[in-house]
């Protein structure tokens, strides 16, 4: 936005400048022939158009980090992990990771990512503290090589020191930190564990390859529902977005409007696997997705994803493709268009599988 008001207001200096300049030049060419007031008015408009057109290092974005142009193919995977989340983005071998499964599937999703030939990722995000979504990501760091790590400021959440999965996952982030950090006095250190926005209150904004990634949320320093310290990211490759919300509620929905987001997005993760708790009719218009992909287990505990959710997909025409019913689920963009590797799945609901046996 900044950056496209700061072309404006340049683009209108040129023009004014350069008006000057023309009315200067035509007191100039009173005395010339008609050819001679053709030629040099080709010309001026050459210029005047070449000038007052935005410079690409002007609309790269505020924090030069906006790809305008992409090549090749963006591949984001949506991998089956059972009742969790994890989706890995790929472009021209740099890696990102959203969210790395539960505890108990840590090993067969570093099986899947190393089986696509991957022993590096840039940057995992951790969009919250619960299981079935950091719960991996203790076997994720000792078993791949992890540049950065994104997650919430959640040191300070009660008790979580006393789950198995936190404690392997800072026991992983501890090891890296020493690892990398020696020689250096503790007070030196950085840590690979990078919070979502810096001290400023900004939201970190970065490159995977060509795509660009950007933070939305969490909004707030403390909640009480551990779902809503959800980090919320917008993918941007080209003209493709997508939007991941974690497992945030329908409160930080709201917040995401309020705060004058441009929300438009092609695809989203639905949130929290399908659940009411979020995936609200005021956020969904507010994206107005052209598809929605569904992270959840078969026939899990929770029905996800529930009755409610799906109908609101069905009434609003939104296709959507499910984990549970097809396994991994892979896009391929070349940042104009995309498609799925599976075909669009169902709106039934995860009580109706149970209901109808299937």
């Amino acid at each position: 936005m900044v950056a496209n008001e700061t072309v404006k207001r340049s683009g209108w200096r040129k023009v004014r400048f350069l008006a000057v300049i023309v009315l200067c030049i035509s007191i100039f060419l009173t005395g010339c022939s008609d050819q001679q007031v053709e030629d040099f008015v080709e010309i001026g408009v050459d210029i005047l158009l070449e000038m007052i057109s935005p410079d690409t290092e002007e609309t790269q974005g505020t924090e030069g980090s906006q790809i305008l142009e992409v090549d090749g193919n963006m591949e984001v995977h949506f991998v089956d992990v059972g009742q969790a989340d994890s989706t890995l983005i790929i472009h021209d071998g740099n890696v990102m990771l959203f969210d790395a499964a539960t505890k108990n599937r840590g090993d067969e999703l570093v099986e899947y990512i190393k089986g696509l030939g991957i022993e590096k990722i840039d940057v995992l995000v951790l969009s919250h503290p619960h299981d079935d979504h950091m719960g991996g990501a203790g076997y994720v760091l000792s078993n791949l090589e992890v540049e950065a790590v994104y997650g919430p400021d959640i040191f300070d959440i009660e008790d979580l020191d006393t789950l198995g999965w936190y404690n392997d996952m800072m026991d992983a982030i501890d090891a890296i930190d020493a690892e990398r950090n020696q020689g250096l006095k503790e007070e030196e250190w950085v840590s690979v564990w990078k919070l979502p926005r810096n001290e400023k209150g900004e939201f970190a904004k970065f490159n995977i390859g060509d795509a660009v990634v950007e933070f939305l949320a969490p909004l707030e320093d403390e909640y009480s529902d551990k779902n809503d310290y959800s980090i919320c990211a917008k993918v941007t490759y080209g003209t493709i977005d997508i939007m991941f919300t974690g497992d945030a509620t329908s409160a930080v929905e709201k917040a995401l409007i309020t705060e004058g987001y441009n929300l438009d997005v092609e695809v989203f993760q639905s949130s929290h696997h399908g659940s009411d708790t979020g995936n609200s009719r005021e956020f969904l218009d507010a994206m107005t997705p052209e598809c929605i992909v569904i992270s959840c287990g078969m026939k899990n505990r929770y029905n996800h994803p529930v009755k409610s959710v799906m109908e609101l997909y069905e009434e609003l025409g939104i296709p959507v493709y499910r984990t549970d019913e097809s396994g991994n689920v892979v896009m391929t963009t070349d940042g104009t268009t995309y498609s799925f590797n599976v075909p669009v799945g169902t709106y039934t609901s995860g009580a109706e599988y149970k209901q109808e046996g299937n």
